[in-house]
């Protein structure tokens, strides 16, 4: 006789699909810009949940109502671990979600979404980024409503949840900035600023270990200068 598995619960993650067929090809523009994104928010706040193209389901049992942001963060702990999807009635609100706009043409839902992540996701900050036409756009939650958020004077998008500001450079990518306008690197430039830091380490080192070794010649020159100037004057104390 066989055994039947029990059946799946809708709180259960396994319970939801991943939509497979939503994964479809990207452009390399689009991808660069959502990895920088997730790894230098990942690296400004390890202890946050920040994650991507997991599919967020917002109604129980409903497996179809869904949605699957490049980039969303949770700020809180979660209720439980993420394996599968992310279940909005039982873990935390999301505080931010990040959508590039430059994908395949696969993929035909291209546009910002803004209803969908006011009324369903109801992410407290929502950031749509457009690399082919160069356009950012910033909402944040208000009474349950989005208001688009006006740039500051330098023409950033200001995150209050994350307080990093958000911009495209003179090259058209995505960079992420500090409050204080220090700009988060990409792992490729953290890479190189590493190498960089350690060959002006190991320069320094060097610099160090050769005054060190002169200093320790002309102490040496010194010594051999004061002894002989001492035999000297034993020499004319003696022919007195």
């Amino acid at each position: 006789m066989a055994i039947k598995s029990p059946a799946l619960s809708p709180d259960d993650q396994e319970f939801y699909p991943l939509h497979e067929e939503d994964d479809v090809p990207e452009t390399v523009d689009h991808e660069s810009a959502v990895r920088y994104a997730r790894n230098a928010l990942t690296v400004r706040s390890p202890n946050w949940c920040i994650t991507g193209n997991v599919c967020v389901y917002w109604e129980r049992a409903n497996t179809n109502a869904y949605r699957a942001p490049d980039v969303f963060v949770v700020k809180e702990p979660l209720a439980e671990p993420v394996t599968r999807v992310y279940q909005l009635w039982k873990q935390p609100p999301i505080a931010f979600v990040l959508e590039v706009g430059s994908r395949s043409t696969f993929r035909t839902d291209v546009g910002p979404k803004v209803d969908l992540y006011q009324e369903k996701i109801k992410a407290a900050e929502y950031c749509h980024i457009d690399l082919d036409r160069g356009v950012k756009r910033l909402w944040r939650l208000e009474a349950g409503e989005y208001k688009p958020v006006a740039p500051e004077a330098n023409d950033r998008l200001r995150s209050q949840e994350l307080e990093l500001e958000f911009d495209l450079d003179a090259e058209g990518f995505l960079r992420i900035y500090t409050l204080d306008g220090e700009m988060l690197l990409t792992h490729e430039e953290t890479s190189q600023q590493l190498e960089e830091t350690s060959q002006r380490l190991e320069t320094t080192e060097g610099q160090r270990r050769a005054a060190e070794q002169r200093a320790a010649e002309e102490a040496a020159r010194r010594a051999d200068l004061e002894r002989q100037l001492a035999e000297l004057r034993a020499q004319l104390g003696s022919q007195e």
